[in-house]
C-alpha cells in the first residue's frame, strides 16, 4: 500500500486563491493523501471556502488565536499524520503528477531529505509569466553544495510548493524557526540539507504565485532591509551548526548580494503583478 502523504496548506485570508489550491491538491495522481488546511483566523471567507469541498481527506482546523506565519506553519506540519509532508502556501498549487514523482524519488533514496520540482510563475489569473530558477541540473545533489551555492547565489531550493520531505526529517530540524520568520521555508531546506542529500526533478510540477501583495512583494517593495537582515541570521545560524563552511569574506559576499537581489526581486515583482 502506497504511504500517506500530508499535504498542508496554512491559510490566511486566502478566500481568492484557496479554492484553486486546494482543487489542485484533490485532483492528484497519487491517491492516498490527506489534506490539512490551518486557518490562522482568517476574516474573509476563507474557512466557508474550503467547508464547500466536500472530500472526506480534508481537515479543516481553525486556531483559536492568530499564531502569526511561522507559529501556524509549524502547526500545520505538526498536525500532519503522513510519513511525507508537502506545504503549499494558500496562493500556489500543484500539477497533476508532482505528489506521485516526488514519493517515488523519496521512496527510491532512503537517503535523500528533500524532493524539489520545478516551479512555474504565475500571475494574479493563474497566467505562467517566467519559471523558478531551481538547481541547474537534475537528480542528486548533495546537501551542503545545494546549501553553500543558495546562500551564496540564489536560493536553488525553491519555494515552498515545490518541496516534499519527511515529518521524522522537519522534526530534527526543530521545524520552522521564529526568528527567521520570512525566509522560513529557506531555513527549513538549509536545515534538511543537512540530514541527507537532495533530489532534483526539473519538470515543472508546481506553481508559484507572484504577487505584490504578499509577504516577499511586500518586504523587498520596502527596500529588502528585513529580508537583508533575515539573511544574516540565517547565516550565522547556519554558520554554527556546520551546514556549511564560509569565511568572513564568503559571508560578507553574501550579504551585499543578498541585498542587491532584494532591488532586483522587487522590480521583477513590480513588473510581473500588474
Amino acid at each position: 500500500m502506497s504511504k500517506l502523504v500530508s499535504i498542508c496548506i496554512p491559510a490566511y485570508n486566502s478566500s481568492e486563491y484557496i479554492g484553486r489550491t486546494i482543487e489542485s491538491v484533490l485532483s492528484q495522481t497519487y491517491d492516498n493523501i490527506e489534506l490539512v488546511v490551518v486557518d490562522d483566523c482568517s476574516t474573509d471567507d476563507t474557512v466557508e471556502i474550503v467547508k464547500q469541498f466536500d472530500d472526506t481527506r480534508i481537515r479543516l482546523i481553525c486556531n483559536e488565536e492568530n499564531l502569526g506565519m511561522t507559529g501556524n506553519w509549524n502547526r500545520c506540519v505538526n498536525e500532519c499524520r503522513g510519513e511525507y509532508v508537502k506545504l503549499i502556501p494558500a496562493d500556489d498549487c500543484i500539477y497533476l503528477e508532482c505528489i506521485e514523482r516526488s514519493v517515488k524519488a523519496m521512496e527510491a533514496n532512503d537517503d535523500i531529505s528533500l524532493t524539489i520540482v520545478g516551479s512555474d510563475l504565475i500571475d494574479n489569473d493563474g497566467k505562467v509569466i517566467g519559471a523558478y530558477a531551481h538547481w541547474k541540473k537534475a537528480g542528486r545533489v548533495t546537501g551542503g553544495k545545494i546549501a553553500k551555492q543558495s546562500v551564496m547565489l540564489n536560493n536553488f531550493f525553491g519555494n515552498p510548493v515545490c518541496a516534499l520531505f519527511r515529518k521524522a526529517d522537519f522534526e530534527k530540524t526543530g521545524g520552522f524557526d521564529p526568528d527567521i520568520p520570512y525566509i522560513l521555508d529557506f531555513d527549513l531546506w538549509l536545515g534538511l540539507s543537512a540530514l541527507g542529500d537532495i533530489w532534483v526533478i526539473k519538470d515543472k510540477l508546481s506553481a508559484f504565485r507572484v504577487r505584490r501583495d504578499s509577504n516577499t512583494g511586500i518586504l523587498t517593495g520596502k527596500g529588502g532591509k528585513a529580508y537583508t537582515a533575515e539573511h544574516i541570521r540565517l547565516l550565522d545560524k547556519h554558520i554554527a551548526l556546520g551546514t556549511f563552511k564560509m569565511n568572513r569574506f564568503e559571508r560578507r559576499l553574501s550579504i551585499i548580494w543578498r541585498a542587491m537581489r532584494n532591488r532586483i526581486i522587487a522590480i521583477y515583482i513590480k513588473i510581473k503583478s500588474r
